[in-house]
C-alpha cells in the first residue's frame, strides 16, 4: 500500500538533459522508470522543434537517457499542517 513507498526514501528515475551551449538551450526532464516510452517522446520533439535535427527514439535512449537516484517525497510535513495554529 501506500506506507511502504513512505518506508523508501530513494528510486530510480530516468532522466534526459540537454544543454546546447550554442543555443543557450537548458531542458531537463526525469520520469518514473517505467515512463520512458513518453519521455523519449517529448525528448525527440524538444530536440526536432528547439533544435531543428531528428533522432530516433531508439537514438535518443542508448545516447542520452540515463539513469538517477531520486529522493521520494512522501508529503508527511504538508499533510501533517492543519493551518490552526
Amino acid at each position: 500500500m501506500a506506507n511502504d513507498l513512505q518506508t523508501e526514501d530513494r528510486t530510480t528515475a530516468l532522466q534526459v538533459a540537454c544543454d546546447t551551449a550554442v543555443s543557450g538551450c537548458v531542458f531537463r526532464m526525469r520520469t518514473e522508470a517505467d515512463d520512458r516510452e513518453r519521455l523519449l517522446e517529448i525528448t525527440r520533439e524538444h530536440v526536432k522543434e528547439q533544435h531543428g535535427k531528428t533522432y530516433s527514439l531508439e537514438e535518443i535512449d542508448e545516447q542520452h537517457v540515463e539513469e538517477v537516484e531520486v529522493e521520494i517525497e512522501t508529503g508527511e510535513s504538508n499533510e501533517s499542517k492543519t493551518g490552526n495554529g
